[in-house]
């Protein structure tokens, strides 16, 4: 698996040029041919996804999908004796990283059934005595698990929340789980909210979210403790009820740098508008709320900011409940739908939405905006082109670095481009102080195999390993050469360690760089391949907290942390300032 990437490198690195942006050390920059056509990016494209699933260790990803015990009570975490440094950088400001993720799902459902567990790593201050690396895991109590406990105390009964995602393509054993789900435990709100997809904070307020849900909110101790503070949140009427789920509130949002506003954007399959977007003072203080209106609809996974706008990425990967009595499943990439970037005014009460149409595909994750000097709108993120309806679903579908440029004056697309057709990546990552304003580089990681079958969990069918660290280049540099898309640095984990957690991005506390952190794990090498039992196994599985320098992803870890239990695959991660820990 790793020699494609190796001879990836090496190819690339051919044409390397030296990359000097304001940092302490020198980055190579893969510098790549920018394919001129749709062909030429579609079959360069094809490739890549091509030499990723001619190789791949399917038994390692299936151990990093079991599920882990939950660790509520926080354990010290040790510098390893293998790095480079034996303390945390001085410049790495203090607080915790959060990563948090589906866990506990039975064979039966799929891996987004899970409830949402929360991994923590405390980092305290420099020269705390009387603080300690912790880590902890701990579940989200959300309404249905406390639902689940209720009903356990009265009946003796095992009996949970049935999930929906197992049953995907068909859409009829879907409805049969909501329904059991309304039987079992009296509620209308079918929809378990299990609160595992994402974490946001605005003020030192901290939510757990999923979008087909009305979010958590937790508190995070120094100590290193995750405690949730209220269940199925509609943050003071800011989340609307809505029939099967409760309501929603968007999975992904930014938070102004400047004006520390927090902007989501949800989605309704039920009723129009389909989409809502709502502006936050700090502490999740609604400041305003708009509906805009789109064709049908959509999974609006993410969205970004500029100074004057949110923006909006109604691409085709849509939600039609009639599905279900076609025994289709309900979401479904439509191509013939189109897609649109649109730009709302910040602040909007009313709908003064400016649309743009693109070439369809799927942004699950943008990365980041902003405006030219010209008014013009530049929006990067990592766009994927799914080769079917239900492929989103079951099949891993690889995703590219883009660029879309719109000119809200003339109500034009000026340009669209895949920014870098080689390069697998997901998660894009950005500095906070940059969300909204012109960006350098953004980070991500690469997929660096991709197979199956899933052995864990019904859906999906497909996964895939994410074993490097990457950073492109998001400007034109003529000084040394580097264009929009290069890469311009990259970190390769060691053998049979793999990431489960995404590239947080954080600033150095004098404001001279980042650090990025990443949570690896290893799966040791096994004869019998039963990922079950390596998973199981006390101490066969371990994973580490590197610490990287940004400016110097090639270097590797500047620091390495053993945490005392393996953390297995997620989703997405959350740095939380020590200030704003309880």
């Amino acid at each position: 698996m790793r020699r494609h990437s190796k001879i990836q490198n090496a190819l690339s690195t051919l044409t390397a040029v030296i990359w000097v942006l304001g940092s302490k050390c020198n980055a190579f920059s893969a510098t790549v041919t920018k394919p001129i056509s749709a062909a030429e990016i579609a079959s360069k494209q094809a490739k890549a996804e091509a030499i990723a699933r001619s190789t791949h260790d399917n038994y390692a990803m299936n151990a990093l999908f079991v599920n882990v015990d939950e660790k509520a009570k926080p354990t010290p975490c040790t510098i390893s004796p293998d790095s480079p440094t034996s303390a945390l950088p001085e410049d790495l400001p203090s607080g915790c990283l959060l990563r948090i993720g589906p866990n506990g799902a039975t064979k039966d459902e799929g891996f987004l059934d899970g409830d949402g567990l929360v991994h923590c790593i405390t980092l305290p201050p420099n020269g705390a005595k009387d603080r300690e690396i912790m880590y902890s895991a701990t579940y989200v109590q959300t309404k249905g698990r406390k639902l689940e406990r209720a009903r356990r105390i009265k009946s003796k009964e095992n009996c949970t929340f049935d999930g929906t995602l197992g049953a995907a393509p068909q859409g009829i054993p879907m409805l049969a789980a909501l329904f059991r789900n309304g039987i079992n435990f009296g509620t209308m709100d079918v929809q378990k909210d299990t609160c595992n997809t994402a974490l946001a904070v605005s003020g030192d307020r901290v939510l757990a979210l999923m979008e087909q849900s009305p979010p958590s909110e937790i508190k995070i101790t120094k100590e290193g403790r995750m405690k949730t503070v209220q269940s199925f949140t509609r943050l003071d009427g800011a989340v609307p009820s809505a029939p099967i789920n409760g309501g929603s509130l968007g999975a992904h949002g930014r938070t102004d740098p400047e004006t520390n506003e927090r902007v989501h954007v949800s989605y309704n399959s039920v009723a129009r508008p389909f989409v809502r977007v709502d502006t936050f003072a700090e502490n999740w203080k609604l400041a305003s709320s708009v509906g805009v209106d789109v064709p049908a609809p959509v999974m609006v996974h993410d969205a970004v900011l500029t100074d004057h706008y949110v923006v909006i990425l109604d691409f085709p990967l849509t939600i039609r409940p009639r599905r279900f009595l076609s025994n289709s499943f309900p979401v479904e990439y439509e191509a013939e739908h189109k897609a649109r970037i649109g730009l709302t005014p910040r602040g909007a009460i009313t709908d003064d939405t400016k649309w743009f149409d693109v070439e369809p595909g799927v942004v699950l994750h943008a990365a980041n905006a902003y405006e030219r000097e010209d008014g013009t709108v530049v929006v990067h993120g990592f766009k994927s082109i799914p080769s079917g309806s239900s492929s989103y679903i079951l099949d891993y579908t690889p995703s590219f670095l883009y660029e879309w440029v719109v000119d809200p004056s003339s109500g034009k697309t000026l340009n669209e481009r895949c920014l870098n057709a080689d390069v697998l990546v997901e998660f894009p990552q950005v500095e906070d102080k940059v969300s909204g304003r012109k960006a350098a580089a953004v980070y991500g990681l690469v997929s660096t195999s991709i197979g199956g079958p899933m052995l864990q969990f019904k859906t999906p069918e497909v996964g895939v390993l994410l074993d490097d660290v990457v950073k492109f280049a998001l400007e034109d540099d003529e000084i040394s050469g580097v264009t929009a898309g290069d890469v311009i640095g990259r970190f390769e984990l060691p053998e049979h360690w793999h990431s489960v957690s995404e590239p947080t991005i954080v600033t150095k506390t004098g404001d001279n760089g980042v650090y990025v952190l990443v949570v690896a794990t290893y799966v040791p090498p096994d004869n019998e391949r039963d990922h079950i039992k390596v998973a199981t196994t006390k101490g066969s599985m371990k994973s580490q907290l590197l610490v990287i320098d940004g400016d110097c992803l090639l270097e590797g870890p500047v620091t390495v942390v053993d945490l005392p239990y393996h953390v297995n695959y997620g989703l997405h991660s959350l740095f939380l300032d020590w200030d704003k820990m309880k």
